[in-house]
């Protein structure tokens, strides 16, 4: 199931060789302003090489630009239930606002709706993270609600938005709005 291929980007299990490039990139002040928790990531990079768990739980991956072979992000696929996940991912500042999260969001939903045979996808966005909230909405996402207080970290509380999709509704998704999907099922360019 790994690695996957989207049309611009290459989603794979950490490398050692990630991990500076992984801690310029947590050390940012604008990357981590929406992220109010520490980034599992780094912590995924420092241990590649090493055997997962099993059963694997979490799925914390490294975003690299195919044709650069640069790693610009992490994401990550974190089982919450038996058959549901909660998606994560960040990148670096200078990558913004080209469509590599959506690609990134919907690749992930692929991922758990394929080869994962989740159930239910689910994300947390901080309130002032309008740009995330438009990722996650173009990878089929849900506005399901707002939760005051969700964490209290970094001398505050935050209040967040959860987003969803249930395995059925993605199914109805058209073709448009999942984009990728032959891409990243047969690992194609197109």
């Amino acid at each position: 199931m790994l690695p996957i291929l989207t049309p611009r980007l290459l989603v794979r299990e950490f490398l050692v060789e990630d991990v500076p490039a992984l801690e310029a990139l947590v050390a940012d002040p604008r990357v981590r302003e929406h992220a109010p928790l520490e980034s599992r990531a780094l912590d995924a990079a420092r241990r590649a090489g090493r055997a997962p768990r099993n059963p694997r739980r979490t799925w914390e991956l490294a975003v690299v630009v195919r044709r650069s072979g640069r790693l610009i992000g992490a994401c990550d696929l974190a089982l919450t239930g038996p058959r549901d996940a909660d998606l994560g991912y960040m990148l670096a500042r200078r990558h913004w606002g080209h469509g590599y999260g959506t690609e990134v969001a919907r690749a992930l939903v692929e991922l758990g709706f394929g080869s994962l045979r989740l159930r239910r996808i689910s994300a947390i966005v901080a309130i002032e993270n309008e740009r995330s909230r438009r990722v996650l909405e173009n990878a089929g996402l849900r506005w399901e609600g707002l939760t005051r207080r969700h964490v209290r970290a970094l001398g505050r509380s935050w209040d967040c938005h959860r987003y969803a999709i249930e395995r059925a509704g993605w199914l109805r998704l058209p073709a448009l709005r999942r984009g990728a999907r032959r891409t990243i099922m047969r690992g194609e360019d197109e």
